[in-house]
């Protein structure tokens, strides 16, 4: 059953693969649930059940026209998780996915989830606020936005540029644009308002699994200093893990040491 209709009628799709303890995956912007097919590869051999999640507008889920807050994420989560019957999981999001976790974990009362594992989170954060002016000014992120407006294309391979620390190779940032590609224009406009305007503070005091957050020091995207830090202080249950060699694309820039600290967290 790869796609699980949403109580909006709306149809989103899981990848559910293998047995085991579950891991469900949920990805960042402007991606798709195939950005985690190296962390799928090693946890499917180390006997791990591992579930992707197209967020809706995304990759093979479906495109409509309309609400991509991260309310409406969470609840297509929800409906995913009920439809599949997952209990006991770890729950892992990549930025904007993280984002998605946060808010999960807080409107769905940590239901079915028994560990949170954010990675790069677009969590709580991004932007300054009059009580946080460490966050990024908001220029910092219009140009993705209005990039997606006038020139979609550009954008995405701009972007694949900026989430490395590590080289790639070409046919690697390549691979990245064109899961940007099979994005609806509108969600990826509308979900990166979402992103960038979110404050996730009251959700964090919800949180009480045990949580683990994986965060490149050299990340320009979601700064450690506004992200990661900030959550190990604020989840009363948290470790931050610093990738010492990683940018925003920790699954790339260090898939080994990604893949076995997923595994051993979620074992």
């Amino acid at each position: 059953m790869p796609h699980i209709t949403a109580e909006d009628g709306v149809d989103v799709f899981a990848r559910d693969l293998g047995e085991g303890d579950p891991v469900v995956f949920l990805h960042g912007w402007p991606l798709n649930h195939r950005m985690f097919e190296y962390q799928y590869t090693y946890l499917l051999d180390e006997g791990f059940r591992c579930i992707g999640i197209d967020l809706r507008g995304y990759g093979e889920s479906e495109k409509p026209y309309g609400d991509y807050s991260y309310d409406r994420f969470a609840d297509d989560v929800r409906a995913v998780l009920d439809e599949l019957d997952v209990d006991d999981a770890t729950l892992a999001g990549f930025s904007m996915g993280g984002g998605t976790a946060t808010r999960y974990m807080s409107r769905h009362d940590e239901a079915r989830v028994d560990k949170l594992a954010l990675l790069a989170p677009a969590s709580p954060v991004i932007i300054e606020k009059p009580d946080f002016p460490e966050g990024l000014d908001e220029s910092d992120v219009n140009p993705l936005i209005e990039g997606a407006r006038t020139d979609r294309a550009k954008m995405n391979a701009d972007f694949a540029e900026m989430l490395f620390h590590t080289d790639q190779s070409d046919e690697m940032t390549d691979w990245i644009w064109s899961l940007g590609m099979e994005a609806s224009g509108q969600a990826t406009i509308a979900s990166a308002e979402t992103w960038r305007d979110a404050d996730l503070r009251p959700d964090v005091d919800d949180i009480t699994v045990p949580t683990k957050i994986y965060h490149g020091v050299h990340d320009e995207v979601t700064p450690i200093e506004i992200t990661g830090e900030v959550l190990e202080e604020g989840i009363e249950n948290a470790e931050l893990i610093r990738f010492e060699n990683s940018g925003h694309g920790l699954v790339a820039d260090e898939t080994e040491t990604i893949n076995e600290q997923l595994a051993d967290f979620a074992g």
